[in-house]
């Protein structure tokens, strides 16, 4: 991982449609003022709920080249650059659903169709952090939703969902952590896409990230951190008997406890009692009503779920290996539906030192 975690946390939501000879619309974002200026002690305390929702019902596509629809939330974040930090804390007790629905009757001239869905949760970015502290409540959700229902498959269809929830990223070092991603907590990708009619030649792209209880840093003194919920991934092809497609992509990550650092001093993390999944699935519906899952050639589908993940990055000055006091335990159900005989991989308590 690299700075390319970090998100943008502005909340978005906006519909982009291309017809030929108008120019394009932006999206328009509207962007919470959560940065501090001189920050020396924050406290962030998220309660209630976000909804980031797009519905749109199209009779008439007749002139449109593509469609793009965005949605996403972000709540208790922190974001000083490279500044100093000395203490932060968030509470999350709540919920993020960022839902995007496409329903047509024609595609017509369409070409592409694009659905984002993410939601953001408890981050902090800055220089030297001091002490953090981050808290994702019982019963709190972050549901990344895409629903997407035409009658024939135009050139791509892709349905992306993201969800993160505490995360600490510094390029300096973070001095105390601390990370309770709590028994009943969850979080959902749900990427759901129905072709009604006859299908075509068109390719269709699924995609779900669940990230919770994450840091990257050059340096980490202590690190203690509890992971006990669940985070699903459900990728849902549905097609009518006798329907053609051009490709079927599905693929699925999950990571519960990811550390990623130069050189850490004391490590204590758990994962217990929740789950992660991801279901890849394609479905027909028969003529009699029936419902079957099916596999093809041009079926792919591939997951990946890490839990308790160590990746250490480079030799201490002396040549040798970093030395580190790490307790993990993993006692996690961790299951794939839908492989197909692509790359499957579930990791638990791993060390990785890259030279």
């Amino acid at each position: 991982m690299s700075r390319s975690l970090r998100v943008s946390f502005a909340v978005t939501c906006a519909v982009v449609v291309s017809v030929p000879g108008l120019p394009v619309a932006e999206p328009l974002d509207l962007i919470p003022s959560q940065e501090a200026l001189s920050p020396v002690q924050i406290l962030q305390d998220f309660k209630g709920r976000q909804d980031a929702n797009q519905s749109i019902g199209w009779s008439n596509v007749s002139v449109a080249k593509s469609a793009r629809q965005t949605g996403s939330n972000a709540g208790n974040v922190v974001d000083v650059s490279d500044r100093p930090l000395n203490s932060v804390r968030q509470n999350f007790e709540g919920k993020q659903f960022s839902i995007n629905e496409i329903v047509l009757n024609a595609v017509s001239a369409l070409e592409t169709i694009e659905q984002d869905a993410s939601n953001v949760g408890n981050a902090v970015i800055g220089g030297d952090i001091g002490n953090v502290e981050q808290y994702f409540a019982d019963g709190s959700v972050q549901n990344a939703i895409n629903s997407l229902t035409l009658p024939d498959l135009p050139g791509t269809l892709r349905q992306s969902g993201s969800n993160t929830m505490n995360m600490v990223y510094s390029e300096q070092s973070v001095a105390l952590s601390s990370q309770n991603f709590t028994r009943t907590a969850q979080q959902l990708v749900d990427n759901r896409l129905t072709v009604t009619g006859s299908g075509g030649n068109g390719s269709i792209v699924q995609e779900g990230t669940n990230l919770g209880n994450i840091i990257v840093a050059s340096k980490v003194d202590e690190v203690v951190r509890d992971f006990s919920g669940s985070q699903i991934i459900n990728n849902v092809v549905t097609l009518q008997e006798g329907a053609t497609w051009g490709s079927i992509s599905q693929s699925g990550t999950n990571i519960a406890n990811y550390i990623e650092a130069e050189s850490i001093n004391y490590l204590k993390q758990t994962t217990e009692n929740g789950e992660q999944k991801v279901n890849n699935r394609v479905d027909v519906v028969t003529l009699d009503g029936l419902t079957k899952s099916i596999t093809s050639p041009n079926i792919t589908q591939s997951s990946n779920n890490f839990v308790n993940m160590i990746v250490l990055k480079t030799k201490l000055p002396d040549g040798s290996s970093q030395v580190v006091d790490v307790l993990q335990k993993a006692d996690y159900g961790q299951s794939v539906q839908g492989a197909n005989g692509a790359a499957t991989a579930q990791t638990g308590n791993a060390v990785v030192i890259e030279r």
